[in-house]
């Protein structure tokens, strides 16, 4: 089972994770490729379990790749 991921979306229309990623992709390739690397294991089922996601409710799963 695939799942998607969604970025934040401001009322004005601001996705400042697009924004970050637009930006590192010309600061820092290597670094870009890994986030695309993290986020294509998060949209496959086989990868949601602990330390990349943890179950914080019913039927949610917590992202924990951005914590340090």
């Amino acid at each position: 089972m695939d799942f998607s991921v969604e970025f934040f979306t401001s009322a004005s229309g601001r996705s400042p994770v697009q924004e970050f990623l637009d930006e590192l992709k010309h600061s820092d390739p290597g670094d870009h490729a890994a986030v695309l690397r993290g986020l294509a294991k998060l949209r496959d089922r086989q990868y949601h379990r602990e330390p990349l996601s943890r179950r914080w409710a019913t039927g949610c799963l917590n992202s924990g790749m951005w914590a340090s």
